[in-house]
């Protein structure tokens, strides 16, 4: 880089930073209350990220930094009912991401939700949840598919639950659940996927606060672009309604659930689950083997002191693959983090993460494929003012292959991000 394209590097990154902090600065007149008419409010946000990343492309060698610059305006609406169990939410923000260097990565993620609750007197109650997402960002989708490319792709999730309380100790849920992922380009188009999962659970009431579970649930999972024969690029091949990865899932959950309010928050659900596939070979001609084994679905929050806050994080699922090397693979993470607050109005953050990927099914003559990631986080929180927070942290990733066949998918990645995060 010439001296010159570094001055003009952190000049742009010094007008940015300025123009948003010339329009918190003009926004802080609001910062006084949210607005609020009666039971309805409206919350107003504006945050400014700037990182720095070492391996934007996640690549395992010559990678390319860059400074990253994301806007992030956003919107919610509320309506609050007589009770904390009938309420209207929806809201909106869109994340505008410019690199300073390499503009072809420059993308927007669009996130629309919808969440509705209403409870009767009598007991029932009805639950509605939609979650949208319109991006290019390279950071793939949730079965690693895209990761270190910009991909164009938009994913959708509903949910519904419709419950009964009865004798204030016992409640049953029926649950239904779509989600679909759409790709934008023919090469991507093979990852098309739409589940319709459906189930019911049953609540023993410990505690006001605590709710001992038991649940069950049921996944069919199409892979429409493949059962159309869409053609795979990366095996030279059309897919048929024979040979598509479509499946089933049985997952058998029990766990607890905590309610907000308290020094624990969240739920731990550790259970049992099956991967059935609907075809008997695959389109190279190979098996396809069911999977089955222990799952986890664990996020549960401790408030161990006023100001101290442990959030863990345990999963384990049967995944759909993002390449053409295998049919799937079982997704395992455990997540711990730290936030304690400080004098000064400081807060530390801490956290650590290991991401195991294990790869079933593999083409015949390849070797086993699994990966580990680790990752850590530091940093440091600072509340301005009750309506102003930035921050700054750093984190490290690293992704180790087991076998040197797939070394290319390795990577070590160091991010440095400063945040300033408004609400008004």
């Amino acid at each position: 880089m010439t001296r010159t394209q570094c001055h003009k590097r952190h000049v742009g990154t010094l007008a940015i930073l300025l123009a948003v902090l010339f329009s918190l600065q003009a926004a802080s007149a609001l910062a006084q209350g949210n607005i609020r008419l009666g039971r309805t409010q409206v919350d107003l946000g504006l945050k400014y990220d700037l990182k720095y990343d070492d391996n934007i492309y996640f690549e395992s060698a010559n990678e390319k930094d860059d400074f990253i610059h994301i806007v992030t305006p956003r919107v919610d609406f509320t309506y609050n009912g007589s009770s904390p169990d009938n309420y209207f939410k929806a809201g909106y923000s869109v994340d505008l991401a410019a690199y300073s260097d390499f503009s072809d990565n420059n993308y927007q993620s669009h996130h629309p939700y919808l969440d509705f609750s209403l409870k009767t007197p009598a007991g029932f109650y009805f639950k509605f949840y939609d979650g949208f997402l319109y991006t290019q960002d390279p950071y793939g989708s949730r079965n690693q598919y895209g990761l270190g490319s910009k991909t164009k792709r938009l994913d959708n999730t509903a949910d519904v639950t419709l419950g009964y309380e009865f004798f204030k100790k016992y409640s049953v849920e029926a649950l239904y659940r779509n989600y679909f992922i759409d790709y934008d380009l023919k090469e991507d188009e093979w990852q098309n996927r739409k589940d319709s999962r459906m189930g019911g659970a049953f609540y023993y009431h410990y505690s006001p606060k605590t709710y001992f579970l038991v649940e069950y649930r049921y996944t069919q999972a199409e892979y429409d672009k493949q059962n159309d024969g869409v053609f795979d690029y990366g095996k030279c091949a059309n897919w048929s309604s024979s040979t598509s990865q479509d499946y089933s899932k049985n997952d058998f959950l029990i766990g607890a659930k905590f309610n907000p309010g308290g020094k624990l928050g969240g739920a731990i659900k550790l259970g049992w689950g099956s991967k059935d596939y609907d075809n008997k070979l695959d389109i190279a001609g190979n098996p396809y083997k069911d999977m089955d084994g222990w799952i986890s679905e664990t996020v549960f929050y401790w408030q161990a002191m006023a100001r101290t806050l442990w959030t863990v994080e345990l999963g384990r699922s049967f995944e759909g693959s993002p390449d053409a090397d295998a049919a799937g693979y079982i997704d395992m993470y455990f997540k711990l983090a730290l936030r304690h607050g400080m004098a000064n109005r400081l807060t530390a953050i801490l956290g650590f993460e290991y991401n195991n990927n294990d790869y079933e099914n593999e083409v015949a003559g390849r070797p086993k494929k699994e990966f580990d990631i680790y990752g850590v986080t530091a940093g440091l929180e600072y509340e301005i003012q009750k309506w102003l927070t930035t921050s700054l942290q750093w984190e490290y990733k690293t992704k180790e292959a087991s076998d040197g066949a797939y070394a290319t998918q390795e990577y070590d990645r160091n991010l440095v991000k400063f945040v300033i995060d408004s609400k008004f």
